[in-house]
């Protein structure tokens, strides 16, 4: 009701203030008076619902602050140390439609990159001579009061996937090659479309968010690596998504997803080209600590965590916390470096030989 009384002043370099105005009871016009002209895109969500306006404000916002020292969580041991012209305005008078929400390389360089099997349009273009270091946003998902799945003994996804981001950001910014953020590095929680806006105003240009995956059915087991797409691969993914998403199943269904422009097209494939390339190589990696370790391969599911995401954007479901069996090997150090080196060396030879969204050459 306040900002129907009066405009909320912003001025932050990029928006100048947000006014709104009722026309009757069923209809309030929102106006954002911005500095300058940009590019935006206006979606919604649901669960609760809500219109998010995505803005461009390249330039204007700096990038975020490196994140402190790690903190080990409960349950899961730690990795080794190593004066102004009348503004533009954008204006919305009604939800629109929302969107879609959802091998091997050595440490050292790569003498030969790893095997991407799919899509044709991912096959790999020269390497490219980059002038700075390649930004990676690490999302450990879920958070502090969202636990995310958990295992039969009580192991929490929300504790196992920020030891490994945690493995990861050490691992990648050894290289020297990577600036690497985290979305979080501590037990709290950030909203699912704040996590990709953090890597938006970052100028990510790899965004790799991390689950473990859970199943009613005790057996399920492996690995799987979703990029976003309208729907899921299968009944299953459909759940899953869901459960990520915080939303019941009929709630997905009955929401008419669009896809962001800036997803389409070669942002899509490059995000195929990653996927791929990182559930090989977690396969693998793992698969020298345990036998049996079942790849599920490349998928695709409407997860809301990739939403708007104008960068390079995976999801990797790190085997199921709810069989007995892989929540055990969660507990052990070995395998979450395993998973960890598999995404590192994926991300080493993406970065070497991918077409970035944000890194210039």
């Amino acid at each position: 009701d306040e900002i129907l009384r009066r405009p909320v002043e912003v001025r932050n370099g990029l928006l100048r203030q947000v006014r709104a105005g009722r026309f009757d009871r069923d209809t309030v016009r929102v106006v954002i008076d911005l500095e300058r002209e940009s590019t935006y895109r206006v979606f919604a969500l649901p669960g609760p619902f809500r219109i998010i306006v995505d803005i461009d404000g390249e330039g204007e916002i700096p990038p975020l602050p490196a994140s402190p020292d790690p903190v080990v969580p409960p349950g899961v041991a730690a990795a080794p140390s190593p004066e102004d012209p009348e503004p533009p305005a954008v204006t919305s008078s009604a939800p629109p439609p929302a969107p879609s929400a959802a091998s091997a390389v050595p440490h050292a360089p790569p003498s030969t990159p790893p095997t991407v099997e799919s899509p044709r349009a991912a096959a790999s273009p020269p390497s490219p001579v980059r002038k700075h270091r390649v930004r990676v946003m690490i999302d450990p998902g879920h958070g502090g009061k969202d636990p995310g799945a958990i295992g039969p003994t009580g192991l929490k996804e929300k504790d196992v996937v920020l030891a490994i981001g945690r493995r990861i950001r050490e691992k990648l910014s050894r290289t020297g090659e990577f600036d690497v953020r985290m979305t979080r590095d501590e037990d709290v929680f950030i909203p699912l479309e704040e996590r990709t806006a953090m890597a938006n105003k970052g100028r990510a240009d790899i965004f790799v968010s991390l689950h473990i995956n859970a199943s009613r059915n005790r057996r399920a087991e492996g690995f799987s690596t979703y990029v976003l797409s309208r729907g899921a691969s299968n009944r299953e993914d459909l759940e899953l998504a869901a459960r990520e998403n915080g939303v019941p199943v009929r709630k997905l269904q009955g929401v008419k997803f669009i896809i962001d422009d800036m997803f389409t097209g070669a942002r899509k494939n490059e995000s195929l080209r990653l996927a791929k390339t990182v559930n090989d190589a977690v396969v693998r990696h793992v698969s020298h600590r345990y036998r049996d370790v079942q790849s599920l391969g490349l998928k695709q599911a409407p997860f809301y965590v990739l939403v708007g995401a104008r960068m390079t954007a995976v999801l990797v479901e790190a085997s199921f916390i709810s069989n007995a069996r892989e929540e055990s090997r969660l507990r052990d150090p070995s395998c979450l470096d395993g998973i960890a080196d598999g995404v590192v060396e994926a991300v080493r030879y993406y970065g070497q030989n991918g077409i970035l969204a944000h890194s210039e050459f």
